[in-house]
C-alpha cells in the first residue's frame, strides 16, 4: 500500500515537471494587459520538489510559477533538447490548428538548439521564421537560422523572413508590414501574434536588442511592432516588447553563473522601469529555463523557498 502510493506520487510529479498544468493558470491571466509597474512579485502558487527515479536525476529537477509571471523551469544541465521539445509541441499543435508555425527567433545559443530537432518532429514544410532583432546587411540572425537547422530541416528559404537593407526606420516599418501580411501569423488582436518566441537573455538583462534604459526598451508599451536601432554603426531592428507580450508562448534561456543577479533581478521584480527587460516579458505563457547555477541567487535572497520545499517534503 505505502509502496503503491509512493509510487504514484512519483508518477504524478513526473507528469507534472513534463506537462505543467500552469497553462490555465497563464490564459486567465491572459485577460489582464502588461503592468506598467514590476513591483514585487514573490509569491509562489505552485512549487515541485527535485525529482529523482533511482539514481537517476531527471533533468527538470525544480519548476515553480510566480505570481502574475512567468513560469520557471530548473535545470540540472543544458535543457536545449528540451527547447526542441516544446518547440516541437507548439509547432504540431499550430500546425493541426491553422496549417502553419510560426516562429520568431534571436540568434545565438537558444536558436543554435534547434539543431537538435529531430527530422521528422513535425512537417517543416509549415514552418515560417520570423526574428526577434537582426544587423541590417549582416543578417547575422538569418544567417544562423540557416546553420542552424533551416536548411538541414529542410524549411523553404521563402519562408524564412529575411530582414530587408537600407535606413533602419524604413527597414523597421517594412518588417512590420511582413508581420502584418503573414497568414501564418494571428493577425486578430491590435499586434501580429506568433506561435512561439524564443528570447536569449544578457547578464545585463537584455533580451533580443532591448538593452537596459535603451530608446528601445523605452519604447515599450506604446504599441509599436518594430523598433529601428541606429546608433552609428549599429544598424538593426529589434522587435518591439509589445511584440514580445503578444506571443503565444515565450521560451526565455539564461543559463549559466554569470546571468544569476540578472535572473534573481528579473524574476523577483525588483527592478526600475525599463532597468532589465528580459523581466518585463510577460505573455500569456512566458517560460524562463535556467540551471542550478543561474537559479542560485533567487533562492539565497529568497528563504522562504527553501523553508517551502522543506514543507513539502
Amino acid at each position: 500500500g505505502g509502496a503503491d502510493a509512493m509510487s504514484a506520487m512519483a508518477i504524478s510529479l513526473l507528469l507534472a515537471c513534463c506537462f505543467p498544468v500552469a497553462a490555465a493558470w497563464r490564459l486567465a491571466a491572459s485577460m489582464q494587459l502588461p503592468t506598467l509597474c514590476t513591483g514585487t512579485r514573490l509569491a509562489f502558487n505552485k512549487q515541485l520538489n527535485s525529482l529523482s527515479r533511482g539514481n537517476v536525476q531527471l533533468a527538470c529537477i525544480d519548476e515553480f510559477v510566480i505570481e502574475e509571471g512567468p513560469s520557471v523551469r530548473v535545470f540540472d544541465g543544458d535543457f536545449a533538447s528540451d527547447i526542441c521539445e516544446m518547440v516541437t509541441a507548439a509547432a504540431e499543435a499550430a500546425i493541426e490548428e491553422k496549417g502553419s508555425f510560426s516562429l520568431a527567433i534571436p540568434g545565438g545559443s537558444v536558436v543554435r538548439a534547434l539543431g537538435g530537432l529531430s527530422d521528422d518532429a513535425f512537417d517543416f514544410s509549415k514552418m515560417h521564421v520570423y526574428f526577434v532583432n537582426e544587423n541590417i546587411g549582416a543578417n547575422t540572425c538569418y544567417q544562423g537560422a540557416l546553420d542552424a537547422f533551416a536548411v538541414a530541416k529542410g524549411v523553404p528559404l521563402e519562408q524564412i523572413h529575411k530582414v530587408g537593407e537600407g535606413a533602419p526606420a524604413e527597414v523597421a516599418a517594412a518588417y512590420e508590414q511582413v508581420l502584418r501580411d503573414a497568414a501564418s501569423i494571428d493577425q486578430s488582436f491590435s499586434l501580429p501574434t506568433v506561435d512561439m518566441m524564443l528570447l536569449g537573455t544578457g547578464e545585463d538583462g537584455h533580451c533580443g536588442m532591448l538593452y537596459p534604459e535603451s530608446d528601445a526598451v523605452k519604447a515599450s508599451w506604446e504599441g509599436k511592432v518594430v523598433i529601428p536601432i541606429d546608433q552609428g554603426e549599429t544598424q538593426a531592428i529589434a522587435l518591439s516588447m509589445d511584440m514580445m507580450c503578444s506571443a503565444k508562448q515565450v521560451i526565455v534561456s539564461a543559463a549559466g553563473a554569470g546571468r544569476a543577479p540578472m535572473v534573481a533581478k528579473a524574476l523577483s521584480g525588483k527592478f526600475d522601469d525599463f532597468e532589465c527587460p528580459a523581466g518585463l516579458v510577460d505573455s500569456v505563457d512566458t517560460i524562463w529555463m535556467v540551471d542550478e547555477d543561474s537559479i542560485a541567487q533567487f533562492f539565497e535572497e529568497n528563504p522562504e523557498e527553501d523553508e517551502d520545499e522543506d514543507e513539502d517534503e
